[in-house]
C-alpha cells in the first residue's frame, strides 16, 4: 500500500472518529434545541462529503488498493451479519494481536484480519483477501 493511500485512510479514520463524536453530541442535545441539532446534522453530512471524497482520491491514487478496500468492508459487514447469531469464544484481530491465523489440521495457515471461535468449535473467518468464510472445528488444530 502507497503512503499517500495510508495517508489518505489516516484521514478517513480521524474524520470517522469526528462524526462519531458529533452523533455522540446529537443524541445529547434536547429535542426542543432544533438550531443546534441542525448545525450538528450539517455538520455529519459534511464530514460524510469529506470521507466521500477522501475514497475517491484513493480511488483516483490506486484503483487496486480502492477495490480491495471496498472488499474487505463488504466482508466485514457479511462478517458482522454472519455473527449475529452466533457465540464465539475466542476472537482473534489483526489489528490487536499484530498477527491473526488459523492452522489447518493438513499444517496449512490462513491469514486472517479477524479469526473467531464459536462454541462449539466452528471458525468464522474474515481472510486479507476480504472473503468471509466458515470452517468446521474439526478441519482447525
Amino acid at each position: 500500500m502507497s503512503t499517500d493511500v495510508k495517508g489518505l485512510l489516516q484521514k478517513i479514520n480521524f474524520v470517522e472518529a469526528d462524526m462519531e463524536l458529533h452523533k455522540q453530541i446529537l443524541f445529547s442535545i434536547p429535542s426542543e434545541n432544533k438550531a443546534e441539532m441542525e448545525k450538528v446534522v450539517n455538520t455529519i453530512a459534511d464530514l460524510k462529503r469529506q470521507i466521500s471524497n477522501l475514497r475517491d482520491q484513493i480511488k483516483e491514487t490506486d484503483e487496486d488498493e480502492y477495490n480491495k478496500i471496498i472488499a474487505i468492508e463488504q466482508a466485514a459487514d457479511q462478517f458482522r451479519h454472519i455473527s449475529k447469531d452466533k457465540k464465539f469464544v475466542q476472537v482473534n484481530t489483526l489489528n490487536e494481536d499484530r498477527h491473526c491465523f488459523i492452522t489447518f489440521n493438513d499444517g496449512t495457515r490462513q491469514d486472517c484480519l479477524v479469526a473467531a471461535k464459536e462454541e462449539n468449535g466452528n471458525w468464522t473467518v474474515l481472510t486479507l483477501e476480504g472473503e468471509t468464510k466458515e470452517y468446521p472445528g474439526s478441519l482447525i488444530q
